[in-house]
């Protein structure tokens, strides 16, 4: 009864957040409640995961946002014909930096779910992120084939 109540409190929010806010928000909202439904955590299990899985979330956001201002300024700098070798060389760094990061960002994540979930769980999360990945890309893919 408790789970049942936990996942429409967290459907509930979800809605509201829906509602209230951009489509970014709709999409975190959305995940939220998809990643709670199939991970089927416990009270307990959802107040240590939540804080640790949005940590991560934030820290993979930042270094997102990261990646698209430097692939904005290597446009810009092809765009204008300034780019020497170096330069060229220092954006393919900044650019492997990163993908390092972010790299060392999801190899920590696991070890830290691993001191709140057990090991099924974790398996759940990476099969719910890939299926939910997939689905956001289908539901785009079909908006574009109504609007052509």
């Amino acid at each position: 009864m408790k789970k049942i109540g936990l996942l429409l409190c967290f459907i509930f929010i979800t809605i509201c957040a829906v509602a209230q806010n951009g489509p970014r928000e709709r999409i975190k909202a959305l995940k939220i409640a998809y990643i709670t439904e199939k991970l089927d955590l416990s009270s307990k299990e959802a107040q240590l995961f939540w804080p640790i899985y949005n940590a991560h979330e934030e820290t993979i956001g930042k270094l997102r946002r990261k990646e698209r201002k430097l692939i904005k300024s290597i446009k810009e700098a092809n765009h204008n014909n300034n780019l020497s070798d170096k330069i060229a060389g220092d954006y393919i760094n900044s650019f492997l930096e990163i993908e390092d990061q972010k790299s060392q960002a999801r190899k920590k994540l696991i070890p830290d779910l691993k001191k709140v979930l057990p090991n099924n769980k974790i398996l759940k999360l990476i099969e719910a992120q890939a299926s939910f990945h997939k689905r956001m890309l289908a539901k785009i893919k079909e908006r574009r084939k109504k609007q052509h």
